[in-house]
């Protein structure tokens, strides 16, 4: 399948989600937005982020679903966020949180492999966070047009879930057999194929539109980020889950569960 087929075929199916997790959201975000200084971001990231310079910044955000985390880092300090995702009704609700919270926000619809060049070189912070990296088939042309969008010297920063992770079964699939036995190639090349819905938010299945996503070696994203003209300055593995599919595993503290990754365009 072309690229293009990928991402359409999951464009539909996170419309299709989006009313589900905003129907089991615990956090009603059209409230708490309107609190000076409220943000969703995790206490690693936050400190993160203004240990890099957030002050004053203009941050940019791919995949960024409903914009909450852009919200959330300009309710952090940063001047301006601009939040960029496929979803149709994602960006919807993004656009309602910007209006509600009176944050200087701007959310754009648009496949992250047809941004438009307008965007080029604005950012000073360009961030990826948990559960994007897997939607996309293509990793090299991923981080070309990610480049393009920091100014020079900006910095990139990834807060994901560790490949390692896509080697375990989650209980109820057919592979499973034991929480920590390795089910599934670190090579894995071919697409996960989904029909059983992406909420993960109320942890719900249903007959969902089909969907597709990938692993990704560290190599194959370490590689991807170099080759685009970012310089990666440092990595740092955590054994702590932020995918909130694993976070049963936190107790076991023997395998890397989510890492962060900055690095600048040189």
């Amino acid at each position: 399948m072309s690229i293009k087929k990928y991402t359409q075929a999951n464009r539909e199916a996170w419309n299709e989600v989006n009313g589900i997790h905003q129907k089991h959201n615990p956090i009603r975000l059209s409230e708490v937005f309107q609190e000076k200084g409220f943000s969703t971001l995790d206490e690693h990231i936050t400190r993160t982020f203004i240990r890099l310079g957030l002050q004053g910044s203009n941050v940019a955000q791919l995949c960024c679903n409903n914009g909450r985390e852009v919200l959330s880092l300009v309710n952090l300090g940063a001047q301006s966020g601009t939040g960029f995702d496929i979803s149709d009704h994602a960006i919807e609700e993004a656009k309602k949180l910007a209006t509600i919270s009176k944050l200087p926000c701007t959310f754009v619809c648009s496949d992250v492999y047809d941004i438009e060049g307008v965007y080029s070189n604005q950012y000073d912070f360009l961030y990826i966070s948990i559960g994007a990296l897997t939607w996309l088939p293509d990793l090299n042309k991923f981080f070309n047009i990610a480049s393009t969008l920091l100014k020079n010297d900006g910095k990139l920063v990834i807060y994901e879930m560790h490949p390692m992770l896509n080697m375990l079964a989650m209980e109820g699939d057919p592979e499973f057999e034991d929480p920590m036995k390795i089910a599934f190639s670190y090579f894995k090349n071919d697409p996960w194929i989904n029909n059983t819905g992406i909420d993960y938010v109320g942890n719900t299945t249903y007959e969902s539109k089909t969907n597709y996503s990938f692993s990704h070696t560290l190599a194959s994203i370490f590689n991807a980020i170099i080759q685009s003209g970012i310089q990666i300055s440092e990595f740092e593995e955590h054994n702590y889950d932020i995918s909130c599919i694993f976070t049963h595993l936190e107790k076991e503290a023997k395998i890397p569960m989510c890492f962060t990754l900055i690095g600048k365009k040189v």
